[in-house]
């Protein structure tokens, strides 16, 4: 019998299973990054990994060195990949590992950081999937979620395991929608379950407020930086969902898809997509010069 390829490692070892006591399957104790791989490239691989860095300063996390998250890469796709042409998602998830139980963790007292396990996983998707990939600006509906996006100013941003919302607000759906658009308790739209939100009126952009809730994914951030390079008057807001009905044009973002344009959220439909079209167009003539090869 042929023993089947792991696409999944452990602290650079080929595994599939955590220890029970890890922090993170009681409290969901960690940290993830997850990135587009095709051709061989990591795209925007420097911005993943800084965040990464920062998000472990944050909680207190040792964070690896660039080198052995991207040797385990390497070998994962030495050992699984058929082509250049397949694309992958690539997922790295650093945990506070293994602690007595309680809340409380201790720190190493020189480093005041916690040693981590680190994940790193590799799944096959389609090219249709990504708007990047493909080179074609994919489009259809959003749908508003019942599931609210909870308020904490401390963690807003992060992009912890505490994934408890995104799972629910995602299983309102089946496939019939691009993204769900979560709000929170002040009514404000904050973010897709899987995906940060972008909208146009009048040329200029605008992009909900994540300072209390929300992801800030690295997407947002490189959209933000095309519109400031294109001249594309860019506002942070705090904005409803009957605001978002007299925008002209929507787009959400991840890592993944790169950009998706919204054509429809409720009753309102978008037809217009003059501003989307030209950010997509920079984001995929630039997206070389971010690509780490691997």
């Amino acid at each position: 019998m042929t023993e089947r390829s792991n696409k999944n490692m452990i602290n650079g070892i080929a595994a599939d299973y955590l220890n029970v006591n890890d922090r993170a399957i009681h409290y969901g104790d960690g940290i993830f990054e997850t990135i587009l791989c095709s051709n061989n490239s990591l795209f925007f691989w420097q911005q993943h990994y800084q965040r990464l860095k920062k998000s472990a300063e944050k909680l207190k996390l040792n964070c690896p060195d660039e080198k052995i998250l991207l040797d385990d890469i390497v070998r994962l796709l030495g050992e699984n990949q058929l082509s250049k042409k397949n694309v992958y998602s690539v997922k790295i998830i650093l945990t506070r590992g293994m602690a007595e139980r309680g809340y409380r963790f201790v720190p190493n007292r020189h480093t005041k950081t916690c040693d981590v396990n680190r994940l790193v996983l590799l799944s096959e998707i389609q090219a249709s999937y990504s708007s990047l990939v493909s080179g074609k600006l994919f489009s259809g509906e959003l749908c508003q979620c019942k599931q609210q996006a909870s308020i904490n100013e401390d963690m807003a941003g992060l992009k912890h395991l505490n994934r408890m919302e995104n799972v629910l607000a995602r299983n309102e759906w089946n496939d019939e929608y691009l993204d769900g658009l979560m709000i929170n308790a002040n009514k404000h739209v904050i973010e897709g379950s899987m995906s940060n939100l972008f909208a146009v009126k009048n040329n200029q952009l605008f992009t909900p407020d994540l300072s209390q809730s929300g992801v800030k994914g690295v997407m947002r951030e490189v959209i933000m930086l095309l519109a400031e390079k294109n001249n594309i008057q860019l506002s942070i807001i705090n904005i409803s969902i009957d605001e978002l009905s007299l925008m002209e044009e929507l787009f959400i973002t991840n890592s993944l898809i790169g950009m998706k344009s919204v054509n429809k959220l409720g009753d309102t439909s978008y037809t217009e997509t003059t501003v989307t079209n030209t950010i997509f167009n920079n984001l995929i003539n630039i997206k070389e010069t971010h690509a780490q090869a691997v």
